[in-house]
């Protein structure tokens, strides 16, 4: 076999390779496009219900007060977005925007080369946002991420458990003392291991904390609580009482007009009504305080 043969051959092998490849990615991408699918369409018919019945009940509050109803607007299934669909979206755009800078520098880079060695330059094409979005890079950009955040994590165990064996000294339970003797005869005495560490409980918050608490859940619940705006910035009254939920005890407040309780540890935040306890809790996003 001649060397030209064997070029032809190691190419078309390199190349069936490379399709193998492409086709593996473009079935798990097609996989992974079917999930989300299923799940936003899943996440949209909630939210279409749960609107109709905030609607159905705003509607029967205006109708009773003689005020107009303005429904809240129902998108349709392709403009409907989850807070994590926007969270996923704006991190896809910052990926393709450093991708593409990335691009750019290494055809910059290649350019140069090219013309310093009188060689015809070929830039790597720059795909738009919508390849970008369903091409390998992109769900690569994404492994990488989450196998860097599990190898930190190993290296930080890792590091505990060194520290901690090193610090570690060993003492039988029931032996407080140990004696011996020195030259002179006389008993030398030495105490006894004693954890510097002290045991922590969490601590019962105060009704000023609770509140605070209540605010900024209530900044990102108001539209599912049934709230025409956001109650947050209204008063909220502690009710003087503290009431047991789920073997907790509660501080009861009062905010616009619906009753909550809010666990002494601050451990969870209940929406009371009808005689049940509805558990609620902010969404992490917008804090209201530091």
């Amino acid at each position: 076999m001649s060397n030209e043969e064997k070029k032809a051959a190691k190419l078309a092998k390199k190349e069936a390779k490379a399709e193998k490849k492409e086709a593996k990615a473009v079935k798990s991408l097609e996989k992974a496009k079917a999930k989300a699918d299923k799940k936003h369409a899943k996440a949209y018919q909630k939210f279409v219900k749960d609107t109709e019945k905030k609607n159905k009940k705003s509607q029967e509050k205006a109708s009773k007060n003689g005020r107009d109803f303005v429904p809240v607007a129902i998108p349709a299934i392709d403009d409907f977005q989850t807070k994590g669909e926007i969270k996923a979206e704006k991190s896809m755009e910052k990926a393709y925007a450093v991708y593409v800078k990335k691009v750019d520098k290494k055809n910059a880079k290649t350019e140069k080369k090219c013309a310093k060695k009188g060689k015809p330059f070929v830039p790597v094409a720059v795909p738009t946002y919508e390849e970008f979005c369903n091409s390998s890079a992109a769900e690569n950009k994404g492994g990488k991420i989450f196998l860097m955040i599990i190898l930190i994590l190993l290296i930080w165990l890792l590091v505990y458990f060194m520290v901690m064996y090193s610090q570690y000294v060993y003492n039988p339970q029931g032996e407080p003392t140990t004696e011996t003797t020195t030259s002179e005869g006389t008993p030398q005495e030495y105490e006894s291991y004693s954890n510097i560490h002290e045991i922590t409980t969490t601590p019962d918050y105060s009704i000023a904390d609770a509140k605070r608490y209540l605010k900024q859940t209530l900044s990102d619940n108001w539209n599912q609580l049934g709230y025409d705006s956001d109650p947050s910035s209204n008063a909220i009254s502690y009710n003087n009482r503290i009431v047991k939920v789920n073997g907790a005890d509660c501080y009861m407040f009062t905010a616009s007009g619906k009753t909550f309780a809010v666990a002494v540890k601050l451990s969870a935040c209940y929406y009371a009504h009808n005689g049940e306890y509805t558990p609620i809790t902010f969404n992490n996003t917008d804090m209201l305080f530091d």
